[in-house]
């Protein structure tokens, strides 16, 4: 079964949207409930199953699929970092985006164009990405990482790396990756 994360994602949204008693028609603008969640609020979503397909990368033509299953046989590290929007050092199982780049023979003067399952967008050349060590993230603590909490897949960098002060570059819940 194919899992498709970006429409469990709006469809969990609505229907808390519903079960919140938001509704726009009404004229009410909703007061923010405050979270103490960095990545926002969401209600909780199961874990994509080992073989469902989680990423996209394109090259143009080229389109390579990953589940964590093929995400792992390109070779898996441990990293502890702090992490900045939760403010603690965290352990994550990750495989270099270097791997997966070239997996989808993306050279090194390509611009990148990350997006997220809410549509989130940043985008920067493959060597800036590589040169910072960028890490694409695919488990915390040895278990997934939830949806609500930037999972099941985010992009990282080592600690002191030049984009790890470059919030942005922090990709959560990423789900494809493109060449511009």
């Amino acid at each position: 079964m194919k899992l498709d994360t970006k429409r469990i994602c709006v469809a969990s949204l609505a229907t808390l949207l519903l079960l919140t008693g938001i509704n726009g028609a009404e004229g009410v603008s909703p007061k923010p409930t405050p979270t103490k969640n960095p990545y926002g609020a969401s209600v909780p979503i199961d874990p994509p199953g080992p073989n469902d397909v989680i990423l996209t990368v394109t090259n143009h033509s080229k389109v390579v699929k990953f589940s964590l299953t093929s995400l792992r046989k390109l070779g898996t590290t441990q990293i502890s970092i702090f992490e900045p929007f939760v403010k603690v050092r965290q352990t994550f199982t990750v495989v270099s985006l270097a791997k997966i780049f070239k997996s989808a023979n993306i050279p090194s003067t390509a611009k990148v164009l990350t997006d997220a399952l809410n549509d989130y967008i940043y985008t920067n050349t493959a060597k800036n990405f590589t040169d910072s060590q960028a890490q694409l993230a695919i488990a915390r603590f040895g278990g997934p990482i939830p949806y609500d909490q930037g999972g099941p897949i985010r992009i990282i960098f080592p600690d002191k790396s030049t984009l790890s002060k470059n919030l942005p570059s922090w990709n959560w819940s990423l789900n494809v990756i493109t060449v511009k």
